[in-house]
């Protein structure tokens, strides 16, 4: 990637505006951040003065005469001095009413001519917002410390003889205050990306240490099974409890904890072997003297569970209160875990399908039509990779007029409507092969983006498919007419025929000698194209018989290289070793003669003729290579249309006749043609029996 390239993708893949300005304070670039940030188009920026720039994007009550002159003497200054960097925070305001505040630092580039400016922009709003709430909250605690003091000072004033109530007052607000610092960090906690097993070690420490249990066990309900998995369990029980096949997946709940699992309801008891709300414990199970437990619900639904055991004193209602504060807290806790799990399955579920989809998947953005997003079809047919797809496609698909960069803008326009566009066209893949293609232009919402989705499908076998049903159709019915009247012409020929050689055996006819071999010679002529409309009929009687293709050519060839010797060209076979198979031998001889005959025709004065048998992957081949000029493709389309020729006294039946006859022998014809000659492929399907 040269320096230039390397510039241009750094400024426009960066999260940052950045700008610059020419020596004269003119701006030169303005990236596409900076358009989203401020608003304005980089159309509307380039060229003017920075500062006039700057003070448009002040709010309207900051904009001052004075202001403007400061400003840009500063940054004429800036430019001739080449100062240090300079950073400040400012509040902009779009055209529509939007207020934004921006960090901007400015700073000089020395060049030949002078200093450039250069501009990084960065949209901290929301920092800002987070920064005054946050100042306001330590505002209000501050307030709330004041007057919490302003309360103790009160309070002693009216309870210094009242020592005891005054301590059990400052007790009570310094468990409050160490409650809120435990959901102040719970709740900071609940911010992070924390695993659920961390969040729940961490409401058991918070519990135990504010009620002053000695043991107690956080879990999470698993939503496929039911099961309460306690990850916490080892902390502090698992050495002591001697339960045999203990585990910290609950399955079954026979405890008071499986009471408050089954009624979702808080529990508080301390005299648990007494209450008929439990079921006793297992043998081994440590001694519990007290229990206090609380069900984490989130939108009804239980989520999991805090149980606390064996405190040196009562449990009271104060500390059930705060244990379902805890539990309450936790149950958002599971939730976001569930939430972001499920998220991330969704996510997976989505790629999966989307790179296994069989068609290619590209993903544009509504707005601007550049490619944000395709699958690994879309890779395959375009040459691309996902992570290079935007700079490669440049949001347009190859030689695909409908996204062509005049085009695309027109296109993402109708797909914002919401109809979805169908439409069929042509291009290149990566390997300049020409597909066409289906495509389906849907709008989406993906990644909280508006997009227009594409679905390319290649067509070009579909159409290949119902180009040469096309054909056989043709051929097929050429052939049903033939069959209907060759026979009823051919007659009355014979008949002429044999009057004419009577005539030209008489002695008072021999002066029109020359006539009648004309007409006898046209006739034949007439015979044989009737001939070949015969060999068009689907319904032909074919007589299939094992044999060796490799014999046929072998018995011909003599013939075929007469033929070429005297038109001063040549033949020369190569066969391989392929198995014997079942076809009709006159048909297969009138292939090969018909194949040999086009290549002769096609060929100059010293040319060569090659045929090939060989196999390849499930097909026998026979092929036909020429060394003439090669086939246009305004005429390669057409071939084996029925009288369809190039030649001045060509039929147009020949390789018509040789497509019928593959037909029949579940062949296929294939050809390829270049500067340096065209080659036929007559490919058979493979005998099952072939390699035995």
């Amino acid at each position: 990637m040269s320096n230039q390239s390397l510039h241009s993708f750094i400024l426009e893949q960066s999260f940052d505006g950045i700008a610059f300005a020419d020596e004269q304070g003119g701006f030169l670039e303005w990236n596409s951040s900076l358009e989203h940030i401020t608003g304005l188009k980089r159309s509307e920026v380039v060229g003017r003065p920075c500062w006039d720039v700057y003070f448009q994007l002040l709010s309207s009550e900051a904009k001052t005469t004075a202001l403007y002159e400061r400003l840009k003497t500063n940054i004429l200054h800036m430019l001739e001095t080449g100062l240090s960097p300079a950073m400040g925070e400012a509040a902009i305001q779009w055209p529509d009413g939007i207020r934004k505040i921006i960090q901007m630092t400015a700073f000089s580039i020395m060049t030949a001519k002078g200093y450039m400016l250069g501009i990084i922009v960065r949209d901290i709003t929301r920092l800002k917002l987070l920064d005054n709430e946050l100042q306001q909250g330590r505002a209000w605690l501050e307030q709330m410390a004041l007057d919490r003091t302003a309360g103790y000072k009160k309070l002693n004033r009216q309870l210094s003889l009242e020592i005891v109530k005054r301590r059990q007052v400052e007790e009570a607000l310094s468990r409050q205050l160490e409650i809120s610092l435990a959901i102040t960090e719970l709740s900071r906690k609940l911010l992070s990306p924390a695993a659920i097993e961390d969040i729940s070690i961490l409401v058991l420490d918070h519990a135990k240490r504010l009620t002053g249990s000695k043991y107690g066990y956080v879990g999470y309900i698993e939503p496929e099974t039911g099961y309460l998995i306690c990850c916490t369990m080892t902390r502090d029980i698992w050495d002591n409890c001697k339960v045999k096949d203990k585990d910290i997946v609950y399955k079954r709940f026979g405890d008071l904890g499986g009471w408050v699992i089954r009624n979702k309801k808080s529990l508080l008891t301390n005299t648990p072997a007494q209450d008929p709300r439990s079921a006793g414990t297992p043998p081994g199970h440590i001694p519990i003297d007290r229990v206090i437990a609380a069900p984490a619900i989130f939108n009804e639904m239980l989520v999991g569970l805090v149980t606390l055991a064996n405190s040196p004193r009562d449990y009271r209602e104060q500390d059930l209160a705060l244990i379902e504060r805890l539990a309450d807290l936790y149950a958002i806790a599971v939730h976001r875990k569930r939430s972001e799990d499920a998220l991330r399955i969704s996510e997976a579920n989505y790629r999966a399908i989307f790179d296994g989809a069989d068609d290619a998947i590209l993903v544009h953005d509504l707005h601007t039509g550049v490619v944000t997003d395709v699958n690994q079809k879309a890779c395959q047919l375009f040459g691309c990779k996902p992570l290079e797809s935007s700079p490669d496609l440049d949001g347009r698909l190859i030689n695909l007029p409908q996204y062509a960069r005049d085009s695309a803008a027109r296109w993402m326009a109708e797909a914002a409507k919401g109809e979805p566009l169908l439409f069929e066209s042509v291009l290149k893949d990566s390997d300049g092969a020409s597909l066409s293609i289906e495509v389906s232009l849907k709008r989406a919402v993906i990644g909280g983006k508006e997009s227009a989705v594409a679905i390319v499908r290649d067509i070009t076998r579909r159409r290949q498919v119902e180009r040469e049903m096309v054909r056989l159709d043709r051929l097929h019915l050429v052939g049903e007419m033939a069959a209907s009247f060759g026979h009823e012409i051919r007659n009355p020929m014979t008949s002429v025929r044999g009057l004419l050689q009577v005539l030209r055996g008489k002695p008072e006819c021999l002066k029109y000698k020359e006539y009648l071999d004309l007409m006898i010679e046209e006739l034949d002529r007439a015979n044989s194209i009737i001939q070949e409309f015969l060999s068009l009929a689907k319904d032909r009687a074919v007589l299939f018989k094992v044999q060796s293709l490799n014999a046929i050519i072998e018995a011909v060839f003599p013939l075929i290289l007469a033929s070429a010797l005297i038109q001063d060209k040549y033949a020369e076979v190569d066969l391989g070793d392929i198995p014997d198979m079942p076809f009709d031998e006159k048909e297969i001889r009138q292939v090969i003669l018909n194949l040999v005959r086009n290549g002769l025709e096609a060929m100059p004065p010293g040319g060569c003729l090659t045929i090939r048998t060989f196999t390849e992957g499930n097909e026998v081949v026979l092929s036909v290579q020429d060394q003439g000029t090669g086939i246009g493709p305004d005429i390669i389309e057409k071939i084996g249309n029925p009288f369809f020729t190039t030649k001045e006294q060509g039929t147009g039946l020949g390789l018509a006749v040789c497509y019928s006859i593959a037909a029949r022998h579940g062949a296929t014809i294939k050809i390829e043609t270049g500067s340096e000659g065209s080659t036929f492929f007559f490919r058979f399907p493979r005998p099952d029996n072939a390699g035995q």
